[in-house]
């Protein structure tokens, strides 16, 4: 196997071993997909695609053996057994007396910060805001003395398991549906997603790119939720395992996403995948990184599917990141995104402070035309009744981290809602939730597409759902989520209307 990874140019990027920052590739070459579906008006969306109506939702111990080389305890008479708790099975009844630890701490929490009464299944919302406030707590102290957490693996650890145990319950069961292979794409692990129920010659495939801020989660935690959205959307889905901060900085998480990408578009995978029908997908960090690729791969993606994006990092002061500075700071926060973003572009986490005041972007007019495009009077749709809240401007301004980071905050393979040029890229399907700080730039990038880009785009939009809802769909632990199990059965509509249906009408 060539030992070199390809940009979509062809030219060859930095090893996989490498830890370097390097430069984005052009667009690649190729021909422009042809859209498929009729448009529709439709209040809530900028502009939508046509799709099918909407429906309404829906410990193990091992025995000791009575020998002296065992942990079972010999008494007079009858073999007396103890049961033995090994590490993993402890860990994981630590963590449910976490949760426990943190329902207690929610009813001090809420006094202070309480749910927002729009939510629905504000009980389950609570324990998350309030797991995540102890997250955040520790973190953002860490983060002030310059110590980064995630840099160490038993914090990942914990996080990680923490997390699937919320997404997927104490003891999942298996998910017979749907076949499931580990393998590799031009070098990148990959964890391959193949509907059992379908027997095709060619799938239609999503590229998916997990969430978690960059650092955190990993396919191993996604796995359950994406054997789900495998089986509903009849998609065979490819999840990047792709490196992570802080150990790999921008952009190596992204090279790793885009040669997987460049070699499933060049019919490079080795799966049974339709070239014309490729989909690339992710949640927030994930989507971040899908949008950069779609932005790159333009001609050759049938469709991007952005789930609660995090698209810039150039504005900390749009309407949502105000909205939420003392609301579900737990579930989302404003200083957790800033953190992320800092730890991503390989840069000190302590300078978070800075970035929540903008006092990060270099005061020159080529820096600060780049406001344009998040100006929320020009691309909040008044009608959708996100906010009241404006645009602000800051005078603040650190030198250091300006001068530091002022390439970075522009860079639209890493601030996607940045791009100067959106003509062609490919259809977009995007999911917003009204309490997320990274609603505002989300949407203002989708109106700005539908303005200029010239493709077909449908935006989704969920009053009642916090940031990080839709891997929630399909949970079958506590933390089930109707607004989840909605958002997912709508998008399977949607994919099968605009995917399927075109697959076996082209001409439709």
């Amino acid at each position: 196997m060539n030992s070199q990874r390809y940009t979509g140019r062809g030219e060859p990027i930095h090893q996989r071993s490498g830890n370097k920052r390097g430069t984005i590739s052009d667009t690649c070459p190729g021909p422009r997909v042809n859209d498929s579906g009729p448009l529709h008006d439709n209040r809530t969306t900028p502009s939508v695609l046509s799709a099918t109506p909407k429906r309404s939702s829906t410990f193990s111990a091992e025995k000791a053996t009575d020998t002296s080389n065992t942990r079972g305890v010999r008494l007079a008479g009858p073999v007396q057994v103890s049961r033995v708790l090994y590490p993993l099975d402890m860990l994981k009844w630590f963590l449910v007396l976490g949760v426990l630890v943190a329902v207690g701490y929610q009813i001090c929490v809420s006094v202070v910060h309480p749910v927002p009464s729009e939510l629905e299944e504000r009980d389950k919302v609570a324990v998350l805001d309030a797991i995540g406030h102890i997250g955040n707590n520790v973190l953002l102290t860490a983060a002030r003395f310059g110590v980064d957490l995630a840099a160490y693996r038993p914090v990942k650890l914990l996080v990680d398991s923490v997390y699937s145990l919320i997404l997927n319950g104490v003891s999942p069961e298996p998910y017979t549906d749907v076949e499931i292979r580990d393998t590799t794409i031009a070098e990148v692990p990959v964890r391959v997603f193949i509907p059992r129920k379908q027997k095709k010659a060619m799938f239609p495939a999503m590229i998916y790119l997990h969430g978690g801020g960059w650092p955190w989660l990993s396919v191993d935690v996604y796995s359950r939720f994406l054997s789900h959205l495998c089986n509903a959307t009849n998609l065979m889905i490819i999840a990047v395992r792709y490196r992570q901060p802080p150990s790999h900085i921008y952009p190596v998480s992204l090279n790793d996403c885009r040669n997987v990408t460049w070699s499933t578009l060049a019919g490079k995978s080795g799966l049974p995948i339709h070239p014309r029908y490729v989909i690339i997908g992710g949640d927030e960090a994930g989507g971040n990184m899908a949008a950069a690729l779609a932005l790159e791969f333009r001609s050759k993606i049938y469709m991007q599917i952005l789930l609660n994006p995090k698209l810039q990092m150039f504005d900390f002061l749009t309407p949502s990141y105000q909205d939420h500075k003392n609301i579900l700071t737990g579930v989302t926060s404003s200083a957790r995104s800033a953190v992320d973003w800092l730890r991503y572009t390989g840069s000190s986490v302590s300078w978070y402070p800075a970035l929540l005041n903008n006092a990060h972007r270099f005061p020159s007019s080529e820096i600060l035309q780049h406001q344009s495009y998040l100006d929320a009077d020009t691309f909040l749709p008044s009608y959708l009744e996100l906010t009241k809240s404006k645009t602000v401007t800051t005078k603040d301004y650190d030198s250091t981290i300006g001068k530091e980071l002022k390439d970075l905050i522009t860079s639209e393979s890493l601030c996607p809602a940045l791009a100067s040029n959106t003509k062609g890229v490919p259809n977009a399907y995007i999911v917003t939730s009204q309490f997320d700080v990274h609603r505002d730039e989300a949407v203002m990038y989708i109106t700005r597409l539908h303005k200029d880009s010239g493709s077909k785009v449908k935006l989704k939009h969920y009053k009642q759902a916090f940031q990080g809802f839709f891997p929630f769909a399909g949970n079958k632990s506590w933390f089930r989520f109707n607004v989840s199990d909605q958002a997912l059965q709508e998008l399977v509509e949607f994919i099968s209307f605009q995917v399927h249906r075109v697959m076996k009408n082209p001409a439709s």
